[in-house]
């Protein structure tokens, strides 16, 4: 693994003296370790506030800098990003935005491997990027965006020459084959033993319906023989594994659940993706979009014989193929686009709506809120306990001129979460946390 990257030269957070008669300068330092853990389940920026209380807690509580990527509990999961992301645009100033979708925290912080990499995608917010200063430099990263860690994995053109036809390709058609790979990529990550420090990668290449995989070290990705099935919807992380649903039937009364394993990686090869669950359905479903819940897998899709209605599941059992019908996801949202997510209706979010699902209308002619008219597909709400529709943001986002990159955080390539207004106490004060992560 690649030494962190190096910051910009900040003050380092202040910590207070611990003197003798200070009540938390006398905990045992196993106790400030283990309440450390506890805070660190919540947010990892929480934790180094922890950290920063004072200077016994700082040496007692793990430093996250080079530890960011080789310890799971490190890894920044609440904080995605979006595919395609590349702040290399002058509008972004050289920063990206990263905000808690459960807290609704908000960080702002520079990283200057964005100047030449652009965003293969987030996974356990987890930055895979892929580098472009020519044609032919094709390297990929592993960055943990709030400690600087990187890992170097091998470049993406070693997919190539295992390609059919590879040795009749131009080095136009190559480089058009490296952009297919780019669109619709899902990744997940697999960390092995702390000592031995080997970090393995799975790529989904949806579009090309192929699965490469790569451990830091290795000189090439593997191509997985085969090719994925058809999917219906795109692949989702979970709990470190890929799972994509099919169809089980022509009728799609019913589904398969597929499962890749990045774990079955290492030391030897990637095992091919394996069906863990055939789920029948109360309704048939055109497109189905994996998410995750909280700590659950659901699935979402529009119901083939009410097109204005969403079917929710909830996979309440992997390995039996149990999955219930839902009508209320509690306090959470769920974002369907390309990626996916779901966010928390708090104080740091007050423009979430709870147990809803912001997604693109799927038919037009009939959208109850467009009045039978033919228009563009809108972006809209559905509140999943009363099956009704309402606008989901005044105007129309599909018009990217009207989009001020400030005032909107991307969270796929077709939907935005607003930063509202009421959100700007929440607000973290990057350069005190940047500074803590990487000095302290």
């Amino acid at each position: 693994m690649s030494p962190p990257l190096p910051c910009p030269k900040r003050a380092r957070v202040a910590t207070a003296p611990c003197g003798a008669g200070a009540p938390w300068a006398s905990l045992p330092e196993d106790l400030v370790q283990l309440i450390g853990w506890r805070v660190l389940s919540g947010d990892l920026l929480d934790y180094v506030r922890f950290r920063a209380v004072c200077a016994h807690w700082s040496r007692s509580a793990a430093r996250p800098r080079g530890r960011g990527l080789l310890d799971p509990r490190f890894h920044p999961h609440r904080y995605p990003e979006g595919h395609g992301l590349y702040p290399g645009h002058p509008a972004f100033g050289g920063h990206v935005r990263f905000l808690n979708l459960s807290t609704g925290a908000l960080a702002r912080l520079h990283l200057p491997l964005f100047h030449d990499h652009v965003l293969l995608g987030c996974t356990d917010g987890l930055l895979l990027l892929l580098r472009h200063r020519d044609p032919g430099d094709t390297a990929v990263r592993l960055l943990h965006p709030f400690t600087g860690d990187v890992a170097e994995l091998p470049p993406l053109s070693s997919l190539l020459p295992q390609m059919e036809h590879y040795g009749n390709m131009t080095e136009d058609r190559k480089l058009c084959t490296l952009r297919g790979f780019l669109s619709g990529v899902s990744a997940a990550v697999n960390v092995g033993p702390a000592a031995a420090g080997a970090i393995t990668v799975v790529l989904a290449l949806e579009i090309k319906l192929l699965v490469a995989h790569a451990t830091t070290g290795d000189q090439r990705w593997t191509l997985l023989a085969g090719r994925l099935p058809r999917l219906l919807g795109p692949m989702v992380s979970f709990h470190g594994n890929l799972y994509a649903v099919t169809p089980k039937s022509p009728q799609r009364n019913s589904v398969c659940i597929w499962q890749i394993d990045p774990d079955a990686a290492e030391g030897r090869s990637l095992l091919p993706p394996r069906i863990i669950a055939h789920c029948p359905l109360v309704a048939t479903l055109g497109a189905v979009h994996l998410v995750e819940c909280g700590s659950e897998l659901m699935f979402v899709g529009f119901n083939d014989a009410k097109p204005t209605d969403l079917a929710v599941y909830r996979v309440a059992d992997l390995i039996s193929g149990r999955v219930v019908p839902i009508t209320n996801i509690g306090e959470h949202a769920l974002f369907l686009g390309q990626r996916p997510l779901y966010a928390s209706q708090n104080k740091g979010l007050p423009s979430v709506v709870a147990n809803s699902i912001t997604c693109r209308y799927r038919v037009t002619k009939n959208n109850p809120l467009r009045g039978g008219r033919p228009l563009p597909r809108s972006t809209e709400q559905y509140h999943i306990g009363t099956g009704t529709w309402s606008p989901a943001m005044d105007g129309d986002i599909s018009c990217w001129k009207g989009i001020d990159l400030r005032q909107a955080l991307t969270c796929s390539s077709i939907l935005f979460l607003p930063v509202a207004t009421t959100a700007t106490g929440v607000k973290v004060s990057y350069s005190t946390i940047k500074s803590s992560l990487m000095g302290q």
